[in-house]
């Protein structure tokens, strides 16, 4: 899942931010991986089981930010190739270690 625009915190807090928000519309703990950023967009993983919730979810304001997704993957490849042909606005890229 990717979305914009982000006005990004470091990738742990803004994992707790994005993880918090899906923790209200799911029961089971949902995984939530922030792969990575690049200026104001960012690439999220998340299972498949709450992909329709983190769309829904995600959308609009969360906590002090306000997000809106993009698109929606199957795979990394489709999302990184996404993020890499978006122009400017563009900080030095992060990625999250695993």
């Amino acid at each position: 899942m990717a979305g914009e625009p982000f006005p990004l915190p470091p990738n742990p807090q803004l994992e707790t931010l994005l993880r918090a928000s899906l923790d209200a519309r799911h029961p089971d703990p949902p995984r939530v991986r922030v792969i990575r950023t690049d200026g104001r967009r960012a690439i999220v993983e998340v299972d498949h089981s709450v992909a329709a919730a983190a769309r829904a979810g995600w959308n609009g304001p969360l906590g002090s930010l306000t997000i809106r997704t993009e698109r929606t993957w199957g795979t990394l490849v489709g999302a990184k190739a996404w993020l890499a042909a978006r122009p400017a606005n563009r900080a030095r890229p992060r990625t999250s270690r695993s």
